[in-house]
Formats: structure tokens, sequence, C-alpha cells
């Protein structure tokens, strides 16, 4: 476009060597437009050298210098070549495209305006007028001028691009990717055109499109920063957090010290859980920005991680000096705080947080944390307070759907999950949330579906084992096939769904059972297996593959055909005869012979709301019988109510579950929080009681005293969120009862 006029510059006077200069100048115009720039601009400073005054040779070799990204050289060339008389509408039209790159606003409209009164049809001044006005963020002008001159001429591969640019700043990307196509078609390997093309993909949402466009781009500027942190953040969408965080460290090889790559990272390492490495980058990152209180959330999460409570309590405090409005910060200073029994610091700490403003996920953390105080109405307050907290993130959805589950509000708290995934479909934690809602609520059929998709979160899926092999999702035959089921998560999960080695045997497999070294004795007792495994020694040869918490669904189990019959596991005989030994020489004559367990895994997510401390179950081992405790440790929490309590602890005498087994095979009865033992007094056909809280896991369902999954367990649930005194006081109830009869 810039040589399109150059036949009509007015005939300059006539001096010695004119055809030379005329013939230098058509040559070194040949090289500009074949792209040589370098030959261009040297042939035009050899016409300068000869005639200084050459208004031709200094706009072109200004033109030039634009071409190559030199705006700052090309200006001073083009403006001189203007003052010798140069006055055409194109070549005003390349000043104003030089002053519209140095952002030299006001300068441009005015010179394009000039242009424009020549020659109102110009298509490059109409180019560049629209570039000023996107400049300017003046978007319907600015596209009005790359209308006109596209009608002027369609072949304009720069009025296509930036026409695509205004039309994702009107939030139209769809309509900006036409434009950008065909751009592209003009010029298929514009670097600019491909990376706003992925721009638009990812604001469609289109993640896998955008990821090809940012490769693309990096194909023709490899190892570009910006793009590389792009193609990072669209690969974190995808779940593909590994993948993104080698785009972070390539950019980190050739500068240790980029920040964005550093930060961004922090992040990845964050989502992954490996504490260790976002501790380290975090350092990284404040030993060159001491100040960046995002390094130090990252740093209190890292430790946090670790289970460093303290230390990670002063990193929260750093970022909150830093940015007082930081609420993921505030948050996890209260968690911190709360899982350090800091029940009223931690209350403090969300209160100060809300001070500056309405957060749904401060107020379910405080909710938390009214309940540990046994303030459970004040509890309910809080979970009501979240649902009018701003709501247009998906982690905001995702922490209305926590509340509303609290307030006994399922069917609301799917709609809540559902949309905090339309919002954010790399939110895992709303994908779990919504199929366990499901499964609680006693929607097996999409609850089992949609559980499946815990694979898509890295945090599990690096877990994942033997995910190369086959696997069998209960649509295949499995008639003379060898299948392999693998315990996937806590020895409860692997007790109670180990009984559905027996169902894959009957299709006629030869079915192989890896479980934890803790559990292979006790399940070499369950019928099914031929043979059992323990995680980590080699493996025989097999067909197929199973995790154990997907065997529900291969067989579309509904609640009416949960396979229900106890026992399916048996104690030792000879462990269990020297285990009734020691109970009955424990024992009160004459007495029940009760086990107890209060705690579960301290490592469980929702370990604050199913354990309690020993002496809240008081009112139960002070009845007329004998008590048993079935951990083999305590928490030190707990160190001297056991003493006090007269319980008979065993301790390390229960070696493994098949030593809890045989004790639990003497008892009468196990009253238990939701932990392990509970699904091992399930699996032996023992009576059991269990303590639950207002939500419980998805297992004990809703609104039932009794489990399909165990016939003789008896529920007993929280009427409030937290309120386990009440609880207890109703199961001491039915104990007295039980002693007296």
């Amino acid at each position: 476009m810039l040589f399109k006029h150059a036949e009509a510059l007015a005939p300059q006077a006539a001096m010695p060597g004119q055809p030379v200069i005329d013939h230098m100048l058509q040559f070194a115009r040949g090289q500009h437009e074949r792209g040589k720039l370098a030959e261009a601009q040297h042939g035009y400073r050899a016409v300068l050298a000869i005639d200084p005054a050459n208004a031709y040779a200094l706009h072109l070799l200004g033109v030039a210098h634009l071409h190559n990204g030199e705006a700052e050289a090309a200006e001073p060339l083009i403006a001189r070549s203007l003052s010798l008389g140069l006055g055409y509408g194109w070549a005003l039209a390349n000043h104003g495209a030089v002053l519209v790159r140095l952002g030299r606003n006001d300068e441009a409209l005015a010179v394009l305006d000039r242009a424009l009164r020549l020659e109102p049809r110009l298509a490059p001044a109409l180019v560049a007028l629209g570039n000023v006005k996107l400049a300017l963020q003046q978007y319907l002008e600015a596209l009005s001028a790359y209308d006109a001159a596209l009608a002027v001429s369609s072949a304009l591969p720069e009025a296509w691009s930036n026409r695509g640019n205004v039309l994702r700043a009107l939030n139209r990307p769809a309509d900006a990717l036409i434009s950008y196509d065909r751009a592209l078609a003009l010029t298929p390997n514009e670097y600019a055109t491909h990376l706003n093309s992925a721009h638009a993909w990812r604001d469609l949402g289109q993640c896998d499109r955008a990821l090809q466009a940012y490769r693309t781009a990096l194909v023709i500027r490899p190892k570009t920063v910006d793009v590389l942190l792009a193609c990072g953040g669209v690969l974190q969408l995808l779940g593909r957090e590994e993948d993104a965080l080698a785009c972070y460290d390539e950019i980190l090889e050739a500068n240790p010290h980029d920040v964005a790559a550093l930060y961004n990272g922090c992040v990845v390492l964050d989502n992954l859980h490996r504490y260790d490495a976002l501790l380290a980058r975090c350092d990284r990152l404040l030993a060159l920005e001491p100040d960046h209180a995002l390094a130090w959330l990252g740093r209190g999460n890292a430790l946090e991680g670790m289970k460093r409570h303290a230390d990670a309590l002063v990193a929260f405090d750093s970022a909150l000096a830093r940015a007082p409005g930081l609420d993921a910060a505030s948050n996890n200073r209260g968690v911190a705080l709360h899982l350090m029994a800091r029940h009223a610091d931690a209350l403090e700490s969300y209160d100060r947080a809300l001070a500056a403003g309405p957060s749904a996920e401060l107020y379910w953390s405080r909710g938390n944390v009214l309940q540990q105080l046994g303030r459970h109405d004040d509890a309910l307050d809080s979970y009501e307070q979240a649902l009018v907290s701003p709501t247009d993130t998906g982690h905001a959805w995702y922490m209305r759907g926590l509340s509303l589950q609290q307030l006994q509000r399922h069917a609301e708290a799917i709609t809540c999950f559902q949309r905090a995934q339309e919002l954010d479909p790399a939110l895992f934690t709303a994908q779990a949330a919504e199929a366990f809602c499901r499964l609680l609520t006693g929607d097996f059929a999409e609850g089992w579906r949609q559980h499946e998709n815990r694979w898509r979160d890295p945090s599990i899926a690096r877990h994942r084992r033997h995910e190369r092999q086959p696997s069998w999702s209960g649509d295949a035959s499995v008639d003379g096939k060898t299948v392999l089921l693998h315990a996937e998560q806590g020895y409860g999960d692997t007790l109670q769904f180990c009984r559905y080695a027996s169902l894959v045997a009957a299709r006629g497999a030869r079915v192989i059972l890896e479980v934890p070294s803790a559990l292979t004795q006790l399940m070499e007792s369950l019928h099914g297996p031929s043979e059992v495994v323990s995680m980590g020694d080699p493996l025989p040869s097999f067909d197929l593959q199973c995790p154990l918490l997907s065997v529900p669904f291969a067989f579309g189990t509904q609640l009416d055909t949960i396979p229900s019959s106890t026992p399916y596991l048996q104690a030792d005989a000879e462990n269990s005869r020297i285990w009734a030994d020691k109970v009955d020489a424990a024992a009160r004559p004459g007495t029940l012979r009760i086990g107890l367990a209060w705690s579960g895994n301290p490592a469980h997510n929702n370990d604050q709301n199913r354990s309690v401390p020993l002496e809240m179950l008081a009112p139960l081992y002070t009845q007329h019988a004998s008590f048993f405790s079935l951990h083999q440790f305590v928490r030190e929490r707990d160190a001297q109510s056991l003493q006090d309590s007269g319980l008979i602890h065993f301790g390390t005498e229960l070696k493994d579950f098949s030593d809890t087994a045989a004790l639990v095979n003497a008892l009468d009865l196990v009253i238990s929080v939701d932990t392990s033992v509970i699904h091992l007094a399930g699996a032996l056909g023992k009576p059991f009681w269990v303590l639950l809280p207002g939500v419980p896991d998805w297992r004990w369902l809703l609104e039932r005293e009794d489990s399909p999954w165990y016939p003789q367990a008896r529920l007993f649930r929280q009427q409030k969120p937290g309120d386990w005194e009440e609880v207890v006081a109703r199961v001491a109830r039915q104990l007295a009862n039980r002693c007296a009869s």
C-alpha cells in the first residue's frame, strides 16, 4: 500500500545524474517490495548520498524503518520528506501510521484528517485511522474505519487483523475469528494475527483451539515469553498442569528472574500439592520481589501443606501486610488457626477479613469455626450469609454450594456446583462436589458417572496407578479374563468396596486384588479374588484393571442393587481366639463389650467435621459396660483423656487390621465416628453405631437411620452442623437402654 501512488510524485528539479538516481531508487524499491529491508535501506541511503534532499528516498527510507519496527527512526525521515513538498495523501497516511505507532495519537489524527480530505477513499489512511481509534479505545469508530478501508480493497491483512482486535474488545470473539481468518488467508505467517486468534479462541472457552494457535505463533517466533505464558495459562485451564509448568520452566531457563513465570509456576505447584517445590519457588520469587503478596500467600500454602501451621501463619500475615484485601490469605490464615485449634483466633481473623467486604469462602469457613466453638445457630447464620455474597466466579459459586449443603439444601447446591463448572471448567473440586452430592442424595446413576471425572483433577491423577493398562468399565465381557481390582484411596474405601470382587469373579473372571499391606492378611478371607497382593509388590499379569471406587459404576449400582450381604470378611480364627482371651481378661464380668473410635486420619480433608475429642464421649464410656479403644495410636490432645477414661487400650498390640478385626470380633457393639473401623465392623457383620456430621460422607445418604451397605448399621446424625453434644446424648440414651436390657 505504501508504493501505490509513487508514480504521482511531482517531478523534481533536473540534476546531473538523475537517470542514475531514478534507477537506484527503482532498484531499492524493488528490494523493499520483496521484503529485503536491509538492501532497500542501503539503496535509499546511496541515493541520499548523492541527493540529500531527495524527498522520495527520504520517505521510503522512513517507511523501511517502519517496516523494520523502528518507528523512532522512521518519523523524522518521513516528516522531512513532507517538509520538502511530498504532500500527497499516501505520504500523509504513512506519516499517520508512524505517529500511531509512536503513540502520538492527536498528531496522527490531524495528519490523517489531511490525508482523507485529499483522498476520502484512501485505504492506507483509513487503516491508520482505524489504528489510532483502536489505540484510543474508540472501538465503534475504529470498526467503521476498517470497514471503509476494506470496502475499497478486501486485500488488506492489517485491516482484517486489527478489525478482529476491535471485535474482541467489543466482546465479539466469534466475529473476531472471521476477521483473523481473512487476514491469515492473505498473510499466513503473521505472528500477531495468530496470537490474537489464539486469544479469541480462549475467550470462547475453546482451549484446545487456542493452544493450537499459540503454538503456531511460537513456531513463527520461538520462545516468545508472552506466548509461553499464554500457553501455560491455557494448559492450566485444560487441567494439564505438568505441561503448563514446562512452559513456565522454559521461560525460566532463559531468564531465571522472570517474575510472571515464577509466579505462574507457583500456582501450578500449589495446584499439584508439590509443597516442597512450591516453597522453594516462592522463596526465589520473594528474593526478587520481597513485597509480592501472592508469593507470600503461596509460601503460606506450601507451609500449610507441610503441616507447619505456625510458619504458615507468619507467611499469611506477611501477605496481608502487603495486600490487606487478599481474601485467600485471610481465609487460609483462619484455616491455619483452626487447624491449630485456636478457634476463637480463627473466628476473629475471619471477622476482620469480612469487615473489608463479603466473601462466600470466608463466611463458609467462619461457619465451620463456629461449629467447633459450639455456636451452632451462629454457624447456620454464617452459611446463610455466604449465599448473599458476590457470586461472579466459579469459586464463589462452589463455596455457595458448600454452604447450601450445610443448610441441607442439596438440590440447590448441585445447581451451584454446575454453575461453578460453567464459569471455571478447571475447577475440579466443584466437579467432585457435584458427584458426591448426587451420590449423597441417592442419584447413583449420575453420581457414579460424574465420579469417573475425578481423574481430570491433576491432584488425583498424579496418584493414579495402572492407567496405562486396559481399563474395565463394565461393558466388556470379563469371562476368561484376568482382572486387577486395586485400592485407590483410604482403608475404609477398600474395606467397603472389596465386596465387589466376588461379583467380578461371578462373571467368569480371575480376580487379582491389590490392597495396602495393612489389609493384605485380612483380605485373604474375602471370597472372589484368586490372589491378594500388597501394593508395591510385583503383580502377576492381567488383562484388565479397575480401581475399586470405579467398580460400582461398572456394575451400574443403584440403591436397590447394592451388594449388602455381610459378613464378607472373616477374622483369622487363631487370632480371634487370642484376642477373645485378651478381651475376656480385661472386661468387667456380665457387661456389654463395646469398642470406641473417636477420630480418623488427621490428614483427611473432612477430619475436623468427623472426628471428636475423646472427652466428648464421656457420656458413653462412663456407663455400666466394658469399653475398648479401637485405636492403635491416639492424638496428643486425647492422651490425658484416655488415661482418665478407664478405656481398655491395647495400643501397639494392634499391629494391623487383622488384629483389629480379631478384637472387633470379640466385641458386642462398635460405636465410632465415620472412620475405617466402621467399615471393618460392617464387613465382619458386627453391629455398629456411627456418629455422623450434618453433611456426612456420601455413602451414608440422607434422612435415614440405616445403611443399604451394612444391614447391621445404625446411624446417628447431627441435627445442626457441628452439634456433637446432642448426638452423643442421643447415643448415650440408646446405649443405656441397651446396657439395661
